[in-house]
């Protein structure tokens, strides 16, 4: 049949592309005009037929009968789904765009930064260099942590100003965690100044981690709402008026309270400093300035329980609050004065969740609380019941809150990104493990050893310099290496680091031989978990909530500092003091808890990781 050659008696013109064709395929005894598209079989590629005889449009009709009902039960279907697919995504605001419903998405080699064009638009504005290179896509408006941000400049490393960035932005991740295991060295010490008991000693640390972990995702809201260069300055504040009365306490409840107001100030500086990472450093820049950021929480963490050993058995353990004053202030004023200006777009007055945040926070103190001295007390003691009552009642409440209010300080959509939810609980178990670790190691060295806090701090000397060079070295494992592997790997040895200070025996107290593998393994598995975990964390949420992200990933550290010492605290008291076992064996108690906790990142890490692979660095990620 030659179109060239087709007779023509009246005009006919219909569009046959999507919805069209679905809907007026029934009008073709009518209309029978037919486009086909490239390639078509039978019949050449033309761009439009738009009228025919009535003797060709029934040739063309027998002819290809079998084609055209195939076409249209094609398109007929593709419309339909086209209709439900916008029904869903109008009445599911949960959905994200980046994870389609219709398939399981395949292995994935690489994690990769989704170029701006596959973004969501929030307003007219033109994208900034950062936002244009950013990964992933946005979350639906009315989840939005804020109006957004806007840096005047994308700087490097190397340049000046990039250097200021991380100086400042390290110095605090590293000093907040010299605050938080500093105290650990001291708590002999402490405990002989205010008389206190076993039981209770560990406050010193839940107070702090917990007041720290429960504020983080207030502090990321408001720092991706009011600025993330106010509120990182303004942590650094509250946390330098802190740590000074923590030297001026008169006795163990001041001293405990003033831990957990300067836990307030710590919280306030992480997740701003991770956001002033993730949005003012791009491409192969932005992994090494998050792989020096872990370093420096690893290296801090370590380098605390040296420094506090030092100046407990020199000076004194005041003075660990003292000194880093100057410090921590130092870095409030160089980063007001030199860090990058954010700006806010839009003139809207933010709304803050601090209900969700006040409901979060107390729920899981008094739950600590409750675990903590539920064994001391007697589980069946009227207020250990209520207070357990009330707080699982307040965190039923704060995920009530968190559904119905409109600017939540934790999305629950968050929970519906890939990957969040195995990384979120495998973090809390590492650090609750790896915490919980440090405070029976440290008194194992001095209670059981009977070491100074000074020969203590000596012998955790080679702990710190594992973790700095480990720290180091997770750039470039994590473009080598996939990462899926390298968490399995973490976890492991963060596992395995307990098992040889567990075994220590009465008639074996040798320190080379149990306490210091433990610490050298925990160390070097953590560093491993941490900075896989942030970097492929932020690598793959949206850009409007990096900094609640970098709050909510820093939440499950410190909370799970807090719960998992207060939980080994439990199973100690329950297990071992009751029953009249020795010191040692409440130790080797608390260190078997740690190894349980670990091996629970293990299983998430395992079968909760999915498609994940080598973070891509340099020009690459750009694209």
């Amino acid at each position: 049949m030659a179109h060239d050659k087709l007779s023509y008696d009246r005009p006919v013109s219909v569009d046959m592309d999507g919805d069209s064709l679905g809907r007026r395929a029934s009008a073709l005894e009518e209309a029978p005009t037919f486009v086909p598209p490239a390639g078509y079989p039978g019949i050449p590629v033309t761009r439009r037929v738009s009228t025919v005889s009535q003797s060709s449009r029934a040739r063309f009709k027998n002819d290809h009968a079998e084609d055209l009902e195939e076409l249209v039960r094609n398109t007929s279907a593709m419309s339909k789904q086209r209709s439900r697919d916008r029904r869903e995504s109008q009445d599911n605001v949960f959905e994200l765009p980046s994870f389609p419903r219709a398939a399981k998405p395949g292995p994935v080699s690489t994690i990769r930064e989704v170029p701006s064009e596959l973004t969501t638009p929030q307003s007219t504005r033109p994208p900034s260099p950062v936002s244009s290179l950013v990964s992933g896509p946005r979350l639906p408006a009315e989840y939005e942590t804020g109006a957004g941000q806007a840096y005047p400049d994308v700087g490097t490393i190397a340049s000046f100003r990039g250097a200021i960035v991380l100086l400042c932005t390290c110095g605090a991740q590293l000093i907040d965690n010299v605050f938080m295991t500093g105290v650990n060295i001291a708590l002999p010490a402490i405990q002989r100044d205010f008389e206190v008991k076993n039981g209770e000693l560990q406050w010193l640390i839940s107070a702090y981690t917990l007041t720290f972990g429960g504020f983080l995702l207030l502090a990321g809201v408001l720092a991706d709402r009011f600025g993330r260069k106010l509120i990182f300055c303004s942590g650094m504040a509250t946390l330098s008026v802190w740590t000074v009365a923590n030297g001026f306490a008169t006795s163990f409840i001041q001293l405990a309270i003033f831990r957990a107001l300067q836990g307030i100030g710590a919280a306030m500086t992480v997740p701003s400093a991770v956001g002033i990472i993730s949005n003012y450093f791009v491409t192969g820049d932005r992994t090494l300035a998050l792989t020096i950021f872990g370093a420096a929480g690893a290296v801090g963490f370590c380098l605390g329980l040296i420094f506090g050993g030092f100046l407990t058995s020199s000076l004194g353990w005041r003075y660990m609050f003292y000194i880093p004053t100057a410090v921590s202030g130092a870095l409030g004023v160089i980063g007001w004065i030199l860090l990058p200006k954010d700006r806010l777009e839009g003139n809207s007055k933010p709304k803050l969740d601090f209900v969700g945040a006040g409901l979060s926070t107390a729920g899981l103190i008094l739950l600590s609380f409750v675990l903590s001295s539920g064994g001391e007390y007697g589980w069946g003691k009227a207020f250990i019941i209520v207070l357990l009552v009330l707080s699982i009642a307040l965190i039923v409440a704060f995920t009530y809150v968190e559904k119905k209010v409109s600017n939540p300080i934790m999305p629950l959509s968050l929970w519906k990104l890939q990957n969040f939810a195995a990384l979120w609980i495998g973090g809390f178990v590492m650090y609750g493990g790896y915490q919980t670790t440090v405070y029976y190691t440290t008194l194992i060295a001095q209670e059981v050893n009977k070491l100074s806090a000074g020969e203590t701090a000596l012998r955790f000397l080679p702990m710190g310099a594992t973790g700095f060079i480990f720290s180091l070295s997770m750039s470039r494992m994590l473009e080598i290496f996939n990462t899926k592997y390298l968490l399995i790997l973490g976890m492991t040895i963060c596992a395995i680091a307990p098992i040889p200070s567990a075994l220590m025996k009465p008639d074996d107290l040798n320190f080379w031989k149990h306490v210091f593998p433990t610490t050298v393994m925990g160390v070097a598995g953590t560093t491993i978990v941490y900075c896989t975990i942030t970097v492929v964390l932020l690598a793959s949420v949206p850009i409007n909530v990096k900094s609640l992200c970098g709050g909510m990933i820093n939440t499950a550290f410190q909370i799970g500092s807090g719960v998992g010492l207060a939980l080994a605290s439990a199973v100690v008291q329950a297990v071992d003091t009751s029953k009249g076992h020795s010191q040692l064996q409440q130790f080797n108690t608390g260190l078997w808890c740690c190894v349980g906790l670990a091996s629970v990142g293990v299983v998430a890490s395992t079968f909760g990781v999915k498609n994940v692979g080598k973070v891509v660095s340099g020009p690459v990620a750009a694209h």
